[in-house]
């Protein structure tokens, strides 16, 4: 493989890593929610159970510190969030500590998560999944918090910048 060809794979995969990273929501719908009575709502992942993960390098196998947990929202059926939390420490149980922040049409409102890459089942990597009903309130921010098993909602409160 060339020089030059290498070099197009690898800014292939940082693209492609770039836009898995960001949130989901395109700048066009955030901008729509942001014209009309919004509000806001605000996802905190404190995670401090994570244990070691089976190793996905097969020169290396064994457990290891999970590389990141990968967080998707849902807001309704609308994907708002596709990224991840990094967990630290170094040994188990890690902690991830990470936050997200997104404007959201007022109303009530199904929230979904689903968390991968930080929980073992049986020996194998497991997918969280999580779900509550929130109220957006115009202008207040709606708090939730997951701690790697379970949501907790908070009452709209309000906006500070």
């Amino acid at each position: 493989m060339s020089t030059r060809t290498v070099g197009v794979v690898a800014l292939f995969g940082l693209v492609v890593a770039t836009h898995a990273a960001r949130a989901e929501m395109s700048q066009e719908r955030r901008d729509y929610i942001l014209a009309h009575p919004h509000g806001w709502v605000e996802l905190a992942v404190d995670d401090a159970a994570i244990p070691q993960v089976p190793s996905s390098d097969e020169e290396h196998p064994g457990q290891v510190r999970p590389a990141a947990c990968s967080v998707h929202v849902n807001l309704g059926t609308e994907p708002v969030v596709r990224a991840a939390a990094y967990p630290s420490g170094d040994t188990a149980p890690y902690h991830a500590k990470s936050g997200f922040r997104f404007p959201a049409p007022v109303g009530e409102a199904r929230l979904r998560l689903s968390y991968s890459g930080c929980d073992v089942e049986g020996g194998k990597l497991a997918t969280v999944e999580a779900e509550a009903r929130i109220l957006v309130a115009e202008n207040r921010v709606t708090t939730v918090t997951f701690d790697g098993t379970r949501l907790v909602v908070a009452k709209p409160k309000e906006n500070s910048k």
